[in-house]
């Protein structure tokens, strides 16, 4: 629409006139106004100069925020007094709350106690089904075993019985070696059992008859019975008697006691002669004697000494 302005002094109400424009298609009435006149106050406007040069803004940004603003005041002020009355009823609110949350809490418990029955039930059936299958098998097996053909027996033959023949020896009667003559050509070794001494005897422990404790007032006229004692020597004195002459004045003694003979072998008994040194003889008297072997340790028959001062010794 053309307009037209008149240059007005500043703060002088200005007039601003519109024609109307006639048109073919367009017919007004001669009562309606034909020109416009409006009045501004010049102290409420800019000047055009200023109007020209101000720069255009963008609302839309702050439209936005407004309107989150308006939103979150408007649900504020609906959820307050909710709000309010739920803390302050307390319990009468709470409880379809409680209720809702022990229906579900019961709700999952039983879920998971259905899938636990459901799992050891799965379980079960599992063991069982591997019994099945073992039992199965051994089935099978003793059928399969059912039907093979059985093996006959092979025949035995006769045994001819054969001479038994045992061996001694004489100077180890004790030890026997005894050959059983089988088809099979079987030889079987047995070993008589220890002398009958070895498990009944008379333990003697005395660190005198030692053949390094000096002295010589020792005597055996009375130490042993007359019909002989199997005796052991035990103690720090010595367990057996020496196989050399040991010289005089020791083994709290003056004539000294040794064993003259051969040692047995094990498990076996020999009879042998018990010297007594004195001075230069180293046999001025002498004994019969008998030794058993016991394998660790030794045992000797002793009969009283011939005369006074004469002991036997220990190493």
């Amino acid at each position: 629409m053309p307009t037209s302005t008149q240059a007005v002094a500043p703060y002088a109400p200005r007039v601003y006139q519109g024609l109307a424009e006639e048109t073919n298609d367009v017919s007004y009435t001669p009562n309606q106004t034909t020109v416009r006149e409006v009045q501004w106050n010049m102290a409420d406007l800019p000047s055009a100069s200023s109007s020209e040069s101000a720069t255009t803004t963008s609302w839309k940004p702050l439209i936005i925020v407004l309107t989150a603003v308006i939103l979150v005041a408007a649900i504020a002020a609906v959820a307050t007094p909710f709000l309010i009355a739920y803390f302050k009823t307390g319990s009468e609110l709470k409880k379809p709350i409680i209720i809702f949350s022990n229906s579900i809490s019961k709700a999952i418990v039983q879920l998971m106690q259905k899938s636990f029955k459901g799992q050891q039930k799965r379980a079960h059936a599992c063991i069982l089904l591997q019994h099945q299958q073992q039992v199965q098998q051994l089935l099978l097996q003793q059928q399969r075993r059912q039907q093979q053909p059985q093996r006959r027996p092979l025949p035995l033959r006769r045994l001819r019985p054969q001479p038994l023949r045992v061996r001694t020896s004489i100077n180890n009667p004790h030890q026997q070696s005894v050959t059983f003559l089988f088809l099979l050509a079987t030889t079987t070794t047995t070993t008589a059992n220890l002398p009958a001494a070895c498990s009944s005897y008379t333990t003697i422990s005395d660190s005198t008859r030692s053949v390094s404790y000096s002295g010589s007032s020792g005597c055996d006229s009375s130490s042993f019975s007359s019909s002989g004692m199997w005796v052991r020597f035990t103690g720090s004195g010595g367990t057996t008697i020496p196989t050399y002459a040991p010289g005089t004045s020791v083994c709290g003694t003056s004539a000294t006691g040794w064993y003259a003979s051969t040692v047995p072998s094990s498990g076996a008994t020999a009879s042998g002669t018990l010297c007594y040194q004195w001075t230069s003889s180293t046999c001025q008297w002498s004994s019969s004697v008998q030794v058993a072997n016991c394998n660790t340790y030794y045992v000797y028959l002793l009969y009283p000494s011939p005369t006074c001062n004469l002991r036997v010794c220990t190493v």
